[in-house]
């Protein structure tokens, strides 16, 4: 399995391309650009599905172009729905065509894995990691030694700080973070090193 990060728009949100055997997803397309299609398409990968960590715009906004193209289910947290639907939270300005919502524990088949939904609140109340063995999309959860704020609509300073106690309890040291904004990390540093939430 493959990942190719790409780092779009002016807050430099992480989008990841997920691939193998021809087959990818993609996790947080949130701007419309001019880099991820090419990639698929130079690659000839069969994009399989869109997973959004979490329903804030700079995650989002290039979703409906993807799936213009692809015509592949999307999947996002339902307790993030305000964000993504034609509401006064919504800043892209079109409902975010979502095709299943998704809860805790639920799971989802990409690249014949089983991909796995965990709920981390606080940053957003819907704020979603997606799991798979020794991966872990962290979306604007937990970042290299940081996490995501919480001076914004729906967030919560305890609740984010429970989400990311409840990540080092269910994951192994080695797992690797790939997260929202910046760079990837592992369990294991951010338990020792982060100043948020250590362990």
């Amino acid at each position: 399995m493959e990942i190719k990060k790409f780092s779009l728009g002016n807050l430099r949100s992480n989008c990841y391309i997920v691939y193998e055997n021809k087959k990818a997803f993609v996790v947080d397309p949130g701007y419309e650009n001019d880099e991820i299609v090419p990639f698929l398409k130079t690659n000839d990968l069969k994009l399989e599905g869109i997973y959004l960590t979490h329903g804030h715009p700079d995650h989002v906004g290039g979703v409906k172009q993807l799936k213009d193209i692809y015509h592949c289910p999307v999947y996002a947290p339902k307790k993030d729905e305000i964000w993504l639907s034609l509401s006064p939270y919504n800043q892209i300005g079109y409902e975010i065509p979502v095709d299943v919502w998704m809860n805790d524990l639920d799971q989802i088949i990409f690249l014949d894995k089983e991909f796995t939904v965990y709920e981390t609140p606080g940053h957003s109340e819907g704020g979603t990691i997606l799991s798979y063995h020794h991966i872990l999309f962290t979306g604007d959860t937990l970042f290299f030694q940081s996490i995501g704020r919480t001076d914004i609509p729906f967030a919560n300073q305890q609740k984010i700080y429970s989400s990311i106690k409840r990540i080092y309890e269910l994951f192994d040291d080695v797992v690797v973070i790939y997260p929202g904004h910046g760079r990837s990390s592992t369990i294991g540093h951010e338990k020792k090193f982060n100043p948020f939430v250590r362990q």
